[in-house]
């Protein structure tokens, strides 16, 4: 009996030291090795972690001093940009101080030159005219003188015609005062057609007896 109990015993042992080996200790170490590996991933999210947040810090750092660069530029630009305008509006205004200048004295000559122009062609017109009035005078002068000159029977002819003279020659003779104007309108109608003057003179002539 005793012996038998014993061999149960063995055999109970026997079985929990087999379920120790096999079960427990493997499950012990799977979780060791869980945690292990837990622990190394966990380090690992946080090298990784901490290796981002460097290289954002500087990949802003190197953002941040790009930008103050370009910013320096861009105001070195606009600097430069700013005196090349006032340069060039400094130039404009010379150049159109100059322009004024010239235009100025070139306005200026132009007139000088016209109001000479213009006197000097007022004072040739002046002489010129007074020379033709000189000259129209001393022709009339003469017409009259000429005129005076000629005898009655001379002004009735178309070559001496002289409407006036030959109205006063008619108005001066003793002819009676409707014959006076038959040969007066006769002559006037005809005065304007040599053709038709000559034989209204002859007709005067006639009634004059010259």
């Amino acid at each position: 009996m005793n012996k038998s109990v014993i061999i149960g015993a063995v055999l109970v042992l026997a079985a929990g030291a087999g379920y120790y080996q096999f079960s427990y200790v493997p499950a012990q170490q799977a979780i060791a090795q869980a945690e292990a590996d837990a622990q190394a991933a966990e380090e690992a999210a946080a090298a990784a972690a901490a290796e981002a947040e460097a290289a954002a810090a500087a990949a802003a750092q190197e953002a941040e001093a790009a930008a103050a660069a370009a910013a320096a530029e861009a105001e070195q630009t606009a600097a430069e940009a700013a005196a090349a305008a006032a340069a060039a509006a400094d130039s404009a205004t010379e150049a159109a101080s100059d322009a004024a200048a010239a235009a100025s004295d070139a306005v200026e000559g132009a007139v000088d030159a016209a109001t000479e122009a213009a006197t000097d062609a007022a004072d040739a017109a002046t002489t010129a005219a007074t020379e033709a009035a000189n000259a129209a005078t001393e022709a009339a002068t003469d017409a009259a003188d000429a005129a005076a000159d000629l005898l009655p029977a001379d002004l009735l002819t178309v070559e001496n015609f002289d409407l006036a003279r030959v109205n006063a020659l008619i108005d001066e003779s003793t002819l009676a005062a409707d014959v006076k104007t038959t040969l007066k309108s006769t002559v006037e109608a005809a005065a304007a057609t040599p053709a038709l003057l000559a034989p209204a003179l002859a007709s005067v002539r006639t009634a004059l007896g010259l």
